[in-house]
C-alpha cells in the first residue's frame, strides 16, 4: 500500500491534506522511510481505539524518487487518496 501510494501522490500536486486511518499509516510510513516530507497529525484516540485523522504530504524526497523509478506504476492498480 505504501509504494502504491507514493506512486498515486506522485501524480498530485503538493502539499495534499491526507485522511483516512490507512492512508495516514501509509504516510506515516514513507515519512519514516524518508520517502516523503509530512506533518502527521497527532493520534487521537477513541472509545474504539486510535485513529490519526489526517497528514499533510508537503513533498517527495529525492529518496522517494528513486522509489518510484525502482517500483513504476502498475497500468491494472487504480486507487483513490482519502482525501
Amino acid at each position: 500500500m505504501t509504494i502504491s501510494l507514493l506512486q498515486e501522490l506522485s501524480g498530485k500536486t503538493l502539499p495534499i491534506t491526507i485522511k483516512g486511518g490507512d492512508h495516514v499509516d501509509a504516510v506515516h510510513i514513507l515519512l519514516i522511510a524518508g520517502h516523503v516530507e509530512a506533518e502527521v497529525a497527532k493520534a487521537v484516540r477513541t472509545p474504539t481505539g486510535w485513529m490519526n485523522p489526517t497528514a499533510v504530504v508537503r513533498c517527495i524526497t529525492p529518496s522517494g524518487r528513486r522509489m518510484l523509478r525502482l517500483f513504476p506504476p502498475r497500468a491494472d492498480r487504480k486507487r483513490r487518496l482519502g482525501v
